[in-house]
């Protein structure tokens, strides 16, 4: 139940609360969010010494928490914004 407030906050109230604060700037945020975890996971990544690379449930971990959340809310708002 915890993840469902957290990811609601993330991608629903805090979106919502940057549109009408800064309007369309808020896209570029998407982008810093999603491009900057990835870079993120990716150093940390590298840091490791017996594995200096992203695993394959790293990557998919990424993918289904931020990447996708974070482009379907973009396009719910983008179209919100449009409208």
């Amino acid at each position: 139940m915890m993840i469902l407030i957290v990811y609601g906050l993330m991608y629903v109230v805090a979106p919502a609360i940057l549109l009408s604060a800064i309007g369309g700037w808020t896209f570029l945020i998407y982008v810093l969010w999603i491009v900057g975890s990835f870079l993120a996971m990716q150093k940390f990544c590298e840091d490791r010494e017996h594995m200096p690379m992203m695993e394959h449930t790293e990557a998919i971990g990424h993918m289904m928490f931020i990447a996708i959340p974070g482009i379907l809310s973009a396009f719910v708002f983008l179209i919100i914004y449009a409208l």
